[in-house]
């Protein structure tokens, strides 16, 4: 297989000669792709300029320069180029200007690349460790999620022409039971990030990229120990803030081979180690140490959400009430009042945080659907 390594940046020239010094202590690389965005404002220029200088400066292996004439953006940018190297490779290993890479990042993408060639349920491939703890199996040196990582990843030509800036993930998958608690386990910010890309808060490809995967079901590849830094994280960024919160430790040996495990599977104490993650707890498959009272909760809003942990380490949710949505929530059904008769219930915890409302909801509950006043509970907070 020929791999085309892709670097894509902008104007940040410190961060992107980092990551320029990062690849050539990754042996045996012959080409690099790098694209630059064009100049969006002349504020950019002095950066824009020395980006440019460093590009051409290299000299440790041959450079194909794409440098656009306008500015792309970053979504844009990125689909293309990944598009026009895949033209003349079979898989691509793609960067950005702040993800530096360990020396042993390419062989392992290289190595992940020939091991899973010929397994379409494999969609992409991270140098990336998320913060979490999960505890390393056997002498394996990766694991399988289903959350891709765009910091430092890659994947092969047959897998990506699946991609598709598709609005309509969120409404299938949220209408689908199975598909509801693939998305609350692998992706529950990912709803937040299509409504800010729609109203251009942000300019996600990855997103996309991500709700794909989770509705086919596909699998990713994540190291136990992290091949890649991101080093964008310190408000350099036109898309990213200042934030300590994905800071892992690199893994800086230099391995020659790597070890797979035998089948492609999710552990479940990965689910579990993503739900954490990103915040959804009801997606979480609780020990049963203790018998928990069935419950339903009236309200998926705020109230429910700010204490969504508590309220599942305390209770087992049957389903959620809401007049205004519909769908599945994490696997669980979005009723109507009308349809509490339906279940067999415990209580019914009413998440709501104006006082005047969660008491008018109470007595809706008592005298409209007959549920007992003993049955029904307050979460305030």
């Amino acid at each position: 297989m020929k791999t085309g390594i892709i670097l894509f940046t902008y104007n940040r020239s410190e961060h992107l000669q980092k990551v320029v010094d990062g690849l050539e202590k990754n042996k045996g690389i012959s080409k690099l792709y790098i694209f630059q965005d064009g100049l969006k404002c002349e504020e950019h220029r002095s950066g824009w300029e020395k980006t440019r200088q460093i590009i051409d400066a290299i000299d440790w292996c041959e450079v194909v320069p794409h440098y656009e004439t306008y500015n792309k953006g970053l979504s844009r940018s990125i689909v293309d180029g990944i598009n026009v190297v895949l033209e003349e490779n079979d898989t691509v290993v793609v960067l950005e200007d702040d993800c530096v890479p360990a020396p042993c990042f390419i062989k392992f993408m290289e190595q992940c690349f020939e091991k899973y060639k010929g397994d379409q349920r494999v969609y992409s491939v991270g140098g990336y460790s998320w913060p979490i703890n999960i505890q390393k199996k056997d002498e394996c040196d990766i694991y399988f999620c289903r959350r891709i990582s765009s910091w430092g990843w890659g994947t092969w030509k047959d897998r990506w022409e699946k991609y598709e800036q598709d609005y309509t993930f969120l409404q299938r998958m949220k209408f689908d039971q199975k598909l509801s608690e693939e998305l609350a386990i692998w992706g529950n910010d990912l709803e937040r990030m299509v409504v800010d890309r729609v109203k251009g808060f942000n300019d996600s490809w990855a997103v996309f990229w991500a709700l794909k995967t989770i509705e086919d079901e596909g699998f990713c590849i994540n190291p136990y120990t992290s091949l890649i830094e991101n080093i964008g994280l310190d408000g350099s960024g036109v898309h990213c803030g200042k934030t300590d919160f994905y800071k892992v430790d690199l893994n800086l040996c230099v391995k020659e081979k790597f070890s797979f495990p035998k089948d492609i599977r999710i552990l479940k104490e990965t689910e579990n180690a993503f739900a954490k993650l990103y915040g959804c707890y009801t997606a979480i498959k609780y020990e049963q140490t203790v018998e928990r009272d069935q419950i339903l909760v009236y309200g998926l809003g705020n109230c429910f959400f700010e204490n969504e942990e508590i309220i599942n380490k305390n209770y087992n949710i049957l389903a959620f009430i809401d007049k205004n949505r519909k769908g599945f929530y994490a696997g669980k059904k979005i009723i109507k009042a009308k349809e509490i008769t339906e279940y067999d219930f415990d209580k019914i915890l009413v998440a709501i945080k104006n006082d005047e409302e969660r008491i008018k909801v109470a007595h809706s509950l008592v005298d409209e659907y007959q549920v007992s006043a003993d049955k029904i509970v307050f979460e305030r907070n």
